[in-house]
């Protein structure tokens, strides 16, 4: 459990280090944003956040993440896709959000409670 704790507090510290970075791929080279989010009351800890990046001029892909610990496990869901170009007006406009996926996230903490507690 304690690994588990230490992980979370990492992954918190590492996101809040680090609001921008750039990399290069095979798809090109990317801008990448971290953003922490607000997440509901989850397990005994979660943590939110998103990466939208700018990926040249080829596409905005981005990423959800959501990360919750209960116990000794940390289970995360990650959702994401690529838009094609934006214009600068609609790029700086976008910030994606959880939806469908709350329920998925909060069926999969049920899940952890219920295997920990077996």
């Amino acid at each position: 459990m304690e690994t588990a704790r230490t992980r979370m507090a990492q992954l918190r510290r590492a996101i809040d280090a680090c609001d921008r970075f750039n990399y290069s791929s095979i798809y090109g080279k990317s801008s990448v944003t971290t953003e922490t989010l607000s997440v509901p009351n989850l397990g005994e800890e979660a943590l939110r956040y998103r990466t939208p990046a700018r990926l040249d001029s080829k596409g905005f892909p981005y990423s959800l993440v959501t990360a919750v610990r209960v116990g000794g496990v940390i289970a995360t869901v990650q959702t994401g896709d690529v838009l094609g170009p934006l214009p600068p007006d609609k790029l700086t406009e976008f910030k994606p959000e959880p939806s469908t996926d709350e329920s998925v996230i909060a069926t999969l903490i049920e899940n952890v409670i219920d295997a920990e507690s077996a």
